[in-house]
């Protein structure tokens, strides 16, 4: 489950990076918004969920605003509930290795002394 929630955190980050860039695209002078690709582009990053007011369309702040909250509320689920399941990566100094194996090699030759 852990790895499916970061998979979905992962996909809204990216949609969230394919409205911004769709935002970045209607700046751009001289585009027709009839035209087919650009009219997709725009009707699946939240354009037209809200209309304009005043020539300005605030559907992409709505639809980016909830994506972060989305995202924000995936990460606190993973953080809450997974993070602290996950394997440990542990980094040793060559000294602190040869210092553990030699910890380890006691242990064992005090267990099979039994």
């Amino acid at each position: 489950m852990a790895n499916f929630i970061l998979f979905i955190d992962r996909v809204v980050n990216l949609y969230l990076y394919y409205v911004v860039m769709a935002c970045f695209l209607s700046i751009v002078p001289n585009i027709n918004m009839d035209y087919p690709l650009f009219h997709y582009i725009f009707k699946f990053a939240g354009f037209y969920i809200i209309p304009p007011f005043f020539g300005i369309s605030f559907s992409p702040m709505m639809v980016m605003i909830t994506l972060v909250l989305v995202s924000m509320g995936l990460r606190k689920i993973y953080f809450k509930y997974y993070a602290d399941k996950e394997h440990k990566i542990l980094v040793l100094t060559p000294e602190e290795f040869l210092k553990k194996v030699e910890e380890q090699k006691g242990e064992n030759k005090e267990d099979d002394s039994n």
